[in-house]
């Protein structure tokens, strides 16, 4: 059993696949995502049973909740699974956010990685000429990853071991996410096999950049604080999840691979 406590800043275990935790202090329940579930966005398409990932919603302790209420957002967690769907590794299905009232904006999300590696695959909807820009960000234990306006993003498990990551957005933004566009074009950009990454024929690729994810202090990103307790010390500084038309998204990520 893995002890989580010191990486997240919760009272939490990992074992196995499972999350411990008192749930009387934290009321999160575990929903799971199946294979079954996610068959368009795979390569591999039949009908067999395997478990992929397991979501924890509004993963906050029961005393600090109206530090989350008051600022209008959430704080879940995810468990993937290792392995691979015939080639390709398990991967959450992908979806975009929905966009700021009267705004072409979309609101963003951070992301930490808890436990283990996690690669990012964030991509911009086709422009006029039916094109996307394609991010892949390589993220290890302790990273904070922002999405930015106007990306969606697939989560990766392209590692040997479960991994577990944690996210901060607007409180119910899933509700009106859209997770039909990975569908219709059966995954993201880019499939990742054990090969490497396979481009998806249902995308044109504008660009592709391979990058890691820079520490953002002023948006209280700092790869030594747990994403959870550095909220708890500064929401303010979290308003950009709320409001991103007043923030600049530049300088997230620097380039490994040209």
């Amino acid at each position: 059993m893995q002890d989580l406590n010191k990486a997240s800043g919760l009272n939490v275990k990992l074992n196995n696949f499972k999350l411990i935790y008192d749930e009387e202090q934290y009321l999160a329940k575990a929903k799971p995502r199946e294979y079954t579930e996610a068959i368009p966005v795979y390569l591999k398409k039949d009908d067999h049973k395997q478990m992929l990932y397991w979501m924890y919603r509004y993963f906050e302790d029961e005393k600090d909740k109206k530090i989350f209420d008051s600022a209008g957002l959430e704080y879940d967690l995810t468990v993937i699974k290792n392995g691979q769907i015939g080639e390709e590794y398990i991967k959450t299905v992908g979806h975009y956010h929905a966009n700021i009232s009267d705004s072409d904006t979309t609101y963003p999300e951070v992301y930490e990685v808890i436990e283990g590696n996690i690669e990012y695959l964030l991509q911009t909807k086709p422009d006029k000429g039916g094109k996307v820009d394609a991010i892949l960000v390589e993220a290890e234990a302790g990273d904070k990853v922002v999405v930015p306006p106007g990306y969606g993003h697939i989560s990766i498990n392209a590692g040997n071991e479960i991994v577990v990551s944690s996210n901060l957005q607007k409180a119910d933004l899933p509700a009106g996410a859209d997770y039909d566009f990975y569908q219709e074009h059966e995954g993201g950009a880019f499939y990742r096999t054990d090969k490497g990454l396979e481009p998806n024929p249902k995308y044109k690729i504008n660009k592709l950049r391979i990058v890691r994810p820079l520490e953002k202090p002023e948006f209280g990103l700092e790869k030594d604080k747990s994403l959870y307790l550095s909220f708890l010390e500064n929401p303010e500084k979290f308003d950009y999840l709320n409001n991103p038309q007043k923030y600049d998204f530049f300088e997230l990520f620097e380039d490994i691979k040209l």
